[in-house]
């Protein structure tokens, strides 16, 4: 049995620095989160990360040291590129499902969206499990991730199995490869 739960109020604020991107760089970010938004992928865009010429250096500073130690705290002055900083706030709704019969705790949903999180979108799904939820598991989740395109992750079948303890340790004449993952 499961008890649903309808979270309303949840507001995602962003900070996005942009100083260090040339508009080049801006319009390319846009497309590219354009089209993942529309459901394609980098794979299919041929993606490449570009190098690219540095921007042109900040103009040189005209607080002298004194000043610097001397400011306000928390009002340090500006040093470098003036800031080009974009903020938002979304409001967004999410549904739950918790079951308190489930034989998983919380914790071990976090260590699979841990795995996973590098994905940015992946990462508000486990910043919304980690807030303070109902008590249980949640069996569904259902969270936006984008304004048309919600997450959701259900646990529909759930057991145990007995594994041998030797299915866990290497065998003594293992060689490892290293050519065979040579991004790890």
């Amino acid at each position: 049995m499961a008890y649903f739960y309808s979270v309303n109020g949840l507001v995602l604020e962003s900070r996005k620095r942009r100083e260090h991107l040339s508009e080049e760089d801006i319009l390319r970010n846009k497309a590219i989160v354009e089209s993942l938004s529309k459901g394609g992928n980098l794979v299919e865009q041929n993606y490449e990360p570009q190098r690219r010429l540095s921007l042109m250096a900040p103009g040189p500073n005209t607080i002298s040291w004194e000043e610097y130690i001397s400011a306000e705290h928390g009002k340090a002055p500006h040093l470098g590129r003036q800031l080009v900083c974009k903020e938002s706030k979304k409001n967004f709704k999410a549904n739950v499902a918790m079951s308190q019969d489930f034989p998983l705790g919380i914790e071990s949903l976090l260590n699979v969206l841990e795995v996973i999180a590098p994905f940015k979108h992946f990462n508000k799904l486990r910043e919304f499990v980690q807030l303070k939820l109902p008590p249980g598991f949640p069996v569904k989740l259902d969270i936006p991730v984008f304004p048309t395109i919600t997450a959701t992750v259900t646990f529909q079948e759930f057991r145990y199995d007995a594994f041998e303890e030797s299915i866990f340790s290497i065998p003594a004449d293992y060689k490892e490869d290293p050519s065979r993952f040579p991004d790890l």
